[in-house]
């Protein structure tokens, strides 16, 4: 049987989800390399392993899950080289159920920090985040309203507990976002609108990769921060966070109107 490929929009989210630190136990380690010359890249150096193997044969295949389900983000974990290695070998004690809690107390753990982070980001946290715009001078004459209420926003396009809280976590910036964006809009006009529109291009390209609800917001979360600079921080994380949350709630990003009978 062939081995079912991981969609490169998962492995962002899982990625994402796991702050580019290793989700083994009592690891954490950094994965990604800054670069040391401005024509570099940095490199990430994480692997993001099967907690259910992609095909029959592998380590912990389950004969009941869909393609889809395997390559989901939420059977992925992220994993430094050693620990990716050794849970692929080491069977017995790297069962579903380890693998599974380890996952989940990791992504935990990232949430609760990215949370603190929150409350030290400023402008220049902000502007990396923002220049996943680019600089160019496309324009639009859309204007960023509030359609919905956020409550109404999070049920009509089903986003589960963990989005919502990120969301709600994000929206305590909300009044800083939007002065920032009031403020480079000044020197560059339609800012808020080109922001907009930037993210909006990423929501359609994750929907038409057949994303939906949670992982559709945490891999627009995902390409921000990937777009942000090469060097990651918690408070990058956070200032990604607080501008997709600012967006999802003054903007058309995500469904805003339920449907006409």
């Amino acid at each position: 049987m062939a081995r079912d490929l991981v969609p490169k929009a998962q492995e962002r989210i899982v990625i994402q989800r796991s702050g580019d630190r290793c989700a083994y136990p009592n690891c954490g380690i950094p994965l990604s390399i800054d670069a040391r010359a401005a024509e570099d890249q940095h490199k990430a150096v994480g692997k993001v392993a099967h907690i259910c193997a992609a095909s029959n044969g592998g380590p912990r295949f389950d004969a009941q899950m869909t393609t889809a389900q395997r390559g989901s983000a939420d059977n992925l974990i992220y994993l430094c080289g050693p620990h990716h290695d050794i849970v692929d070998t080491q069977l017995a004690y790297h069962t579903v159920t380890f693998l599974r809690d380890a996952k989940e107390k990791h992504e935990r753990t990232v949430a609760r920090a990215m949370s603190h982070a929150m409350g030290q980001i400023g402008f220049d946290d902000l502007e990396l985040v923002c220049k996943f715009i680019g600089m160019g001078e496309e324009r639009t004459d859309d204007q960023i309203i509030i359609p919905i209420g956020i409550q109404d926003k999070i049920d009509l396009n089903s986003l589960g507990s963990i989005s919502e809280e990120r969301i709600r976590i994000g929206l305590a910036k909300a009044d800083e976002v939007d002065e920032f964006v009031r403020v480079i809009g000044r020197m560059r006009p339609n800012f808020g609108n080109r922001l907009a529109a930037r993210f909006k291009q990423e929501y359609y390209r994750g929907y038409a990769d057949g994303l939906g609800g949670d992982d559709l917001f945490e891999y627009i979360c995902a390409v921000a921060l990937d777009n942000a600079g090469p060097v990651e921080t918690e408070k990058l994380h956070a200032a990604t966070l607080a501008t997709v949350a600012y967006l999802f709630q003054a903007c058309e990003l995500f469904e805003h109107e339920y449907p006409v009978a």
